[in-house]
């Protein structure tokens, strides 16, 4: 299986749409859930409506999500086909828990709706998705990395040629190595090293010394890992800057 946003299945269909939708909104779309749209043959509610604003021309996207226990019959995929044809929507999804009949896809020839599984719909949108999440993390990325320069103002006055905050030191930038390698100034140089590919073994050093592995089979969770071990970094360098700088504030 191809590498995954999420690696497990929507709990129901509120959750299936709703993470349609969390995709979409990392990709750069302003989408919503259960919208009533005005169509040339009246109103009609759909499951998710997304304008992609990274596109331009701006794209328009109409999902419908079946967390059906059963495949999905060529009837439904007409009547879907027909509201994206009467919206004017560039591209319509229909995605499915269990698939579709065979006469389905014959329906959907020729048109532009696509009859996409839970994670047929994700490997559309991956890599998308992964340039979304890792722009929107990129600055707290560039701010833990500059606790990495020693000849930094803040952290020279911090450490200071001691020999203890030096070690003490040493042991933050052990512990959150993996989050400075995904900086910007990294990822320019070698644009694959984050994010890494799937599955991903890591490490994961407590305070205390404690070593965990742990291994990533999705990139949500891969990032949301990135996003708090940064984020606590961020706090514990600024604790350690705080606790031993000599000179004024901001030098």
């Amino acid at each position: 299986m191809p590498a995954m946003i999420y690696s497990t299945d929507p709990s129901d269909w509120r959750d299936l749409q709703d993470k349609v939708a969390t995709i979409l909104r990392v990709c750069g779309c302003d989408a919503d859930v259960e919208r009533t749209i005005e169509t040339v043959r009246g109103k009609v509610d759909v499951d998710v409506h997304a304008v992609d604003l990274s596109s331009s021309p701006r794209l328009t996207y109409l999902c419908e999500c079946k967390y059906w226990s059963t495949a999905v019959p060529k009837g439904v995929v007409h009547g879907f086909r027909t509201v994206v044809s009467d919206y004017g929507a560039h591209v319509g999804f229909l995605v499915s828990r269990n698939g579709f009949q065979s006469g389905a896809y014959e329906a959907a020839h020729n048109s532009n709706v696509r009859l996409l599984n839970w994670f047929e719909f994700q490997e559309v949108f991956v890599d998308h998705w992964k340039e979304g999440r890792y722009a929107a993390l990129r600055q707290v990325f560039e701010d833990l990395f500059e606790y990495y320069d020693i000849l930094s103002a803040p952290i020279g006055n911090a450490v200071s040629g001691n020999s203890d905050r030096i070690n003490e030191y040493g042991a933050l930038l052990k512990r959150f190595s993996p989050q400075a390698e995904a900086n910007p100034w990294n990822r320019m140089i070698e644009p694959r090293r984050f994010p890494p590919e799937l599955p991903h073994k890591a490490v994961e050093i407590d305070a205390d010394g404690t070593e965990t592995e742990l291994i990533f089979s999705d990139y949500s969770t891969l990032f949301d890992w990135h996003e708090q071990r940064t984020r606590l970094g961020l706090s514990e360098f600024g604790e350690f800057v705080q606790r031993y700088r000599t000179g004024p504030v901001g030098a």
